[in-house]
């Protein structure tokens, strides 16, 4: 039986391929055939270990359930009813994760505030980039350091929003540091809307475009809190005058009751000649007055005479007043056009940019004559600035104001009282 099976054996395998038998038997032909057998394996390998690791390191898709996006609190959802667009409202205040529990409606506002002023700080990390961006091009540096300016003035803003007015109860300067900290930055983004000429400048004016969201949602919520207080169950979008809705007058807060103030005496004085200690500039005058004086008026006395220059008021010089010896005898005078290199409407003004209103507060005027033009063929320009500011903290008296023509900055507020002539003359 053995003997039958071996020859079997054999006779299959010479069967099944003689060649075989003669292919095997070739040393040379079998090592090329062995290589090639671990070539195709180590491939095979190679080829199937990638896709073990990714399946192994891949993120996995989460399975959607109920506790997959962040939950959100009813007072953050009640809060945001304020506004006009609930759910980024929502979004933007959970994931601050600035909101405590069982959060006061102040303690809502807050947090809405600290989320635009977290952006405030990327927009302005955002222009910086821009103007270190920008040697050699004057357009875009004008515009980026305008830019800057004006987010440094909204973060102002904000700060004496959080710092000073909430905290001692004054909404109604609240609201009106969050409207003029809303106003500065879409300041910013129509500066650099005339220099938008590179993916930067693009890429930033899409995060400010954001970021006036943000600010505007905070300032709905200061809005409703000034209406309906504590009860935010009634909290709702906020209304204007085309909703019928008028808000009730009022000053915002400070002891001034309107008018000019009367005796006053000077702490600075101005002249032409620069005779017994005084200023021969009014802007001299404006850069000796002290830095964040509260409340105390800085009063500058500047006699008569024809100043030719332009005054910046610094955001730090605050309660600055110009008192002149007449219309027609105290004039300041300025010529910045934007037809001139590095020029933009807003850096224009006679009394302005740095200034009145806009930087500076509580500046007033008296008996000044604010003159913006040298020849009527220049280009539009600005005498007087006076923005983002209660009336009340920007009286003017016997002060009037004379343009080349009557093209405006669009955010220019006429101080009460001012009214204006045809041909551009603002006169009281």
């Amino acid at each position: 039986m053995h003997t039958t099976h071996q020859r079997k054996s054999t006779t299959l395998v010479h069967k099944s391929s003689s060649n075989t038998f003669f292919l095997f038997s070739n040393p040379s032909t079998l090592l090329v055939i062995s290589m090639a057998c671990i070539f195709f394996v180590s491939l095979v390998l190679f080829l199937s270990l990638p896709s073990a690791t990714d399946s192994r390191n891949a993120p996995h898709a989460v399975k959607p359930n109920a506790d997959a996006p962040p939950s959100i609190s009813p007072a953050i959802r009640q809060a945001c009813k304020a506004t006009r667009f609930p759910s980024p409202c929502e979004t933007s205040l959970t994931q601050s994760k600035q909101v405590p529990p069982n959060p006061t409606p102040l303690q809502l506002i807050q947090s809405a505030i600290w989320v635009s002023s977290q952006n405030l700080h990327t927009a302005q990390s955002m222009v910086k980039s821009i103007l270190n961006s920008s040697s050699g091009n004057l357009n875009r540096t004008t515009a980026a350091n305008n830019c800057l300016e004006s987010l440094r003035n909204s973060e102002y803003r904000i700060s004496r929003t959080t710092e000073d007015a909430l905290p001692h109860g004054r909404i109604k300067d609240a609201r009106i540091w969050m409207s003029a900290s809303l106003l500065y930055q879409q300041d910013c983004w129509s500066a650099l809307k005339y220099a938008n000429d590179t993916q930067m400048v693009n890429s930033t004016m899409s995060f400010l475009d954001s970021l006036v969201g943000l600010t505007s949602k905070a300032l709905s919520m200061v809005f409703s809190y000034s209406i309906f207080g504590n009860n935010i169950g009634l909290w709702a979008p906020p209304k204007t005058e085309r909703d019928g809705f008028w808000m009730g007058g009022g000053g915002s807060g400070s002891d001034f009751r309107g008018g000019f103030p009367s005796k006053l005496k000077a702490d600075a004085t101005v002249c032409k000649d620069g005779s017994g200690g005084c200023y021969k500039k009014v802007q001299d005058a404006v850069n000796a007055a002290p830095d964040n004086a509260g409340e105390r008026k800085f009063v500058i006395h500047i006699k008569e005479g024809v100043y030719k220059e332009t005054v910046k008021i610094p955001l730090e010089k605050k309660n600055v007043v110009f008192l002149g010896d007449g219309m027609g005898k105290t004039v300041i005078t300025g010529s910045l056009n934007v037809g001139q290199p590095g020029i933009s409407t807003i850096n224009t003004a006679t009394v302005g940019k740095n200034n009145i209103q806009r930087d500076g507060e509580g500046k007033l005027h008296n008996g000044t004559l604010l003159v913006s033009f040298e020849t009527p063929t220049q280009k539009q320009m600005i005498s007087l600035n006076t923005r983002r500011r209660p009336h009340d903290k920007c009286p003017t008296n016997e002060q009037s104001s004379e343009v080349a023509d009557d093209a405006m900055e669009e955010n220019v507020e006429r101080p009460p009282g001012i009214k204006m002539w045809l041909g551009g003359h603002y006169e009281i």
